[in-house]
């Protein structure tokens, strides 16, 4: 903002206030009551507000340059600090070598190729025995399977149906006792008679369940699927045991066609290396290079990073601003931008959704101001100075900065009602030079304390002015 205006305004405020305190304590001391305070009121107003901050100007279109193949350095275009066309040749490399290296790759991968005919021919006569054995082993696997599930469904109705069994013969074992111990009971007992009906009734549902089951049939069914699961096991280890005799096979097999495509690969990246080689860097778009890490004569390994291109036909003003300065920035925010004396348009494009801090330690945020007119007078990393015009509220409630006071729960304003200072939070909206706007919490009708010390506490009682500035004026 404009600080030394502020600065100039504030300490002329200080003076007055100062002046008028020691007289209102004069005062006092004949006899006057409550600590001296000057007050203002809110008053109805258009207030505008505009934001001066400084930053550097940077490009918005950078991209670094690594090194696409591995190869020497033949001719370094690339000056730090030149400007630079779309299109201009940045670096080119010595083909000589390169082109060398793929020659031998093509005579590595035909002799490569010759050795895997020969193999494979070797190879194709043990392939179709063990074929047969990988298709034996399959078939075997297959009613393994089969009689696996066979076995496991046996099982499962052959269990149900001893579980049955056995739960009748335990409860009619305990029927059968209750019984005994009836008839030698002299006189009837009432419970164990009902425990006995009621066990008889059981064992009647548990008989009609049994009946639903052939024992016979299921044992016997359980003993087929057991036996022709196990033969079957067997031949499938039988023809496991013939796969692993030759391990051999199919790993060369598949290694003769690795080993070709790595040739036909190898053979490929050089032929592509030196495609890429032949067209040397050039530069994507216009700008100025900056950080050059290689030199003319360099031998340089693939990746290896070479420089960086920044666009000077796309560039921005990045500044830092504080949390309060942020609620009244927005994107698409007009700008006026002072770069070496001359004056550019801008825009606001964009808030970085993460703070840093100052040298102060005081939380800020970058705000990108792009300059929508640059010239051939920008130079890249210099200062500029911004002024972000943030709007401007009609018949805005307003009070003097002095009146709005901070703490960890928000703004507030001390008001005094019938002698005795109260806080009233508010909210706050723009703010001007020397203004703030009031969106809620005091109005007209309140009598706001303008400056406020340590001194001053809820609560406290305190004396008027008869001189307090009444207006924002």
């Amino acid at each position: 903002m404009k600080s030394k205006k502020k600065i100039i305004v504030i300490a002329v405020a200080i003076v007055v206030v100062l002046v008028v305190v020691i007289g209102a304590i004069a005062g006092a001391s004949n006899g006057s009551a409550g600590y001296p305070v000057t007050t203002a009121n809110v008053v109805r107003e258009d207030i505008s507000s505009e934001i001066e901050v400084s930053g550097l100007v940077v490009s918005e279109e950078t991209k670094t340059y690594f090194s696409p193949v591995t190869g020497m350095v033949s001719s370094m275009n690339a000056v730090a600090g030149e400007e630079v066309k779309k299109g201009d040749v940045l670096l080119t490399y010595d083909l000589e070598d390169m082109q060398r290296t793929s020659e031998e790759n093509a005579l590595r991968a035909q002799a490569e190729k010759y050795g895997i005919d020969a193999t494979v021919a070797t190879l194709q006569k043990e392939q179709s025995d063990y074929s047969k054995a990988v298709k034996g082993y399959d078939d075997a696997m297959a009613f393994v399977v089969h009689w696996s599930a066979c076995l496991e469904s046996a099982s499962r109705d052959y269990d149900e149906a001893m579980s049955i069994a056995s739960a009748y013969d335990a409860l009619k074992a305990q029927v059968d006792g209750y019984k005994i111990q009836q008839a030698e009971n002299e006189v009837p007992n009432e419970a164990l008679a009902q425990m006995i009906t009621e066990g008889e009734a059981q064992l009647a549902e548990l008989e009609q369940k049994k009946a639903q089951y052939d024992y016979a049939t299921l044992e016997s069914t359980v003993q087929t699927c057991s036996k022709e699961l196990n033969e079957y096991k067997a031949l499938a280890e039988q023809y496991k045991a013939q796969k692993i005799e030759n391990p051999a096979l199919a790993s060369q097999s598949k290694q003769q066609a690795v080993l070709k495509e790595i040739n036909e690969m190898e053979k490929e990246n050089a032929d592509k290396d030196l495609t890429k080689a032949a067209e040397g860097i050039c530069a994507d778009f216009s700008g100025i290079i900056s950080d050059v890490s290689v030199v003319e004569g360099q031998t340089l390994a693939e990746g290896t990073q070479l420089f960086t291109l920044q666009s000077v036909d796309k560039l921005k003003v990045s500044v830092a601003v504080t949390k309060y300065d942020l609620q009244q920035i927005a994107v698409g925010q007009k700008a006026q931008i002072t770069i070496n004396g001359s004056t550019y348009d801008g825009t606001v494009t964009k808030l970085s959704k993460i703070a840093g801090t100052n040298s102060n330690g005081a939380a800020t945020v970058d705000v990108d101001v792009h300059i929508d007119n640059p010239d051939d007078q920008i130079f890249i990393g210099i200062e500029g100075k911004v002024k972000i015009q943030c709007g401007t509220v009609k018949d805005a409630c307003v009070l003097p900065f002095s009146c709005v006071n901070y703490d960890t729960k928000g703004a507030f304003c001390y008001v005094v009602e019938d002698g005795i200072v109260t806080r009233k939070d508010v909210v706050t909206g723009m703010s001007s030079d020397e203004k703030i706007e009031i969106v809620s919490g005091v109005t007209d009708e309140d009598v706001v304390i303008s400056e406020v010390t340590s001194d001053i506490v809820e609560g406290m009682e305190v004396m008027v002015l008869e001189d307090s500035n009444n207006a924002t004026e």
